[in-house]
């Protein structure tokens, strides 16, 4: 049964159901008691709901996942959603910008609270640094995104210092990225955003330099 506070409940429903569709057809030609099998439009509204649930299950089984004990992996995941909802504010669809207003809603209260956290997170991990945390950034924040790239550098030189380090006038340097302000920019024009496979983009904008 759907869980109407649980969207992967609601997306697990759906995806029992849609590969049914032709049964639920049979099923109202030889019972006549069965009055609940939907319109095509109604199908066609599931199908399009599906695929876009499909990105938070996708995504809430990476973050339980037992191999994923690290939390930087999860940053890529949670922009992501972020770039969809986005999306989905402004679909063609009208239930699908019904539907993205009270999601997006309740994932901003997390995305505050654990943004930061995650990138740091990202930032210790030496494959990435601070350059996915500026690529996503941008993607997200646009013009904006110098404030909150700016906001975890100096989380970094907080914690570094609180931890009993020693500045050196390089620091902002070195826990930055190798990867031009003006690529970063306009990566959220160059590749797609919508893209499942955002590391591909950002390998793509990495590789550019």
């Amino acid at each position: 049964m759907d869980v109407p506070t649980r969207w992967n409940s609601t997306f697990l429903m759906l995806d029992s159901a849609l590969p049914l569709k032709e049964a639920f057809g049979r099923l109202e030609q030889i019972d006549r008691n069965y009055k609940l099998n939907p319109s095509e439009d109604e199908w066609k509204v599931a199908y399009i709901v599906h695929d876009c649930l499909k990105k938070f299950y996708d995504a809430t089984n990476h973050f339980s996942g037992n191999s994923f004990p690290t939390s930087n992996v999860f940053f890529p995941d949670i922009c992501k959603l972020q770039l969809k909802l986005k999306e989905w504010e402004n679909s063609d669809h009208y239930f699908i910008r019904n539907m993205a207003g009270p999601m997006k809603e309740k994932f901003e209260k997390y995305w505050d609270e654990c943004c930061l956290v995650l990138a740091i997170a990202v930032v210790f991990d030496p494959r990435f640094k601070l350059a996915l945390v500026e690529y996503n950034y941008n993607a997200i924040y646009g013009e904006n995104a110098k404030k909150y790239v700016d906001r975890v550098r100096s989380a970094i030189v907080d914690l570094f210092v609180e931890y009993g380090g020693e500045l050196n006038p390089s620091f902002g340097y070195a826990c930055g990225s190798d990867v031009e302000e003006s690529n970063l920019s306009g990566a959220n024009k160059e590749s797609d955003d919508t893209s499942d496979d955002m590391f591909s983009n950002f390998d793509k904008c990495i590789g550019d330099n």
